[in-house]
């Protein structure tokens, strides 16, 4: 069973989607759209490559509400899961603001078409806090006991984005720990993101401290992911 994120975080994902804001005096639409795209050079989640350390195409869509509703979807190639080569995401929830911290709940649903045994839930909490140029995000994720699985999963995890003064350029620092379907797994990321426009460059390293059978041990080396993600 795997291992939601971003995750970066990239390329991450994870990637939750975030509560439409009033800009410029504007009025926040009642519902609004956005779609994403993104070639990475690696599709990697909580420290695991689940493209064998191969590239990846991912497009997600999300509709957010004034109210701080969320539904979205989010797709991407993956290398023989389950027999499956493709995972579809699916997504909702509610996320707000209070007192000055940001926060989400999400439940997640992970398909994958034709695999055997590989479909699941999750369900997610985000806590972010913006102080100057650094936005810090505490993320907690369970998955419980269901059918593809005979143990709870616990992942938590704690993430920075660091903007670099003037310039359109963001630090990524991320480090989780998960047990469950994995035994007391650590991973870790930094990484530099570029933005020009509508579209995000960044380079980010990954690794974990998993040393798994068969290729789960080399799909959690160390490694450094690329991508490029338009956002419209």
């Amino acid at each position: 069973m795997r291992g939601h994120i971003i995750n970066i975080l990239l390329a991450g994902g994870l990637l939750l989607p975030s509560v439409a804001r009033a800009q410029d005096g504007a009025e926040t639409p009642a519902v609004s759209i956005a779609y994403n795209a993104a070639l990475v050079s690696d599709y990697r989640f909580r420290g695991i490559s689940y493209t064998t350390r191969h590239p990846a195409v991912q497009v997600g869509a999300d509709l957010t509400t004034r109210s701080g509703w969320f539904l979205g979807t989010w797709w991407t190639n993956v290398s023989d899961y389950g027999t499956s080569n493709l995972e579809i995401d699916l997504y909702g929830g509610y996320g707000g603001s209070v007192a000055g911290f940001d926060y989400s709940a999400t439940l997640y649903t992970y398909v994958y078409p034709g695999g055997v045994d590989t479909d699941y839930y999750e369900l997610q909490g985000t806590i972010a806090r913006t102080i100057g140029p650094v936005t810090s995000t505490l993320t907690l994720a369970y998955t419980p006991n269901q059918w593809n699985t005979d143990r709870d999963n616990l992942y938590v995890a704690l993430g920075s984005d660091v903007a670099l003064g003037q310039l359109p350029l963001t630090a990524s620092f991320s480090v989780g720990r998960e047990n469950g379907s994995y035994d007391h797994k650590w991973d870790w990321s930094a990484g530099l993101t570029y933005k020009l426009d509508a579209l995000d460059l960044s380079a980010t390293y990954v690794d974990s401290n998993y040393k798994g059978a068969l290729e789960a041990g080399k799909n959690a080396r160390a490694g450094v992911v690329l991508s490029a993600k338009a956002s419209f």
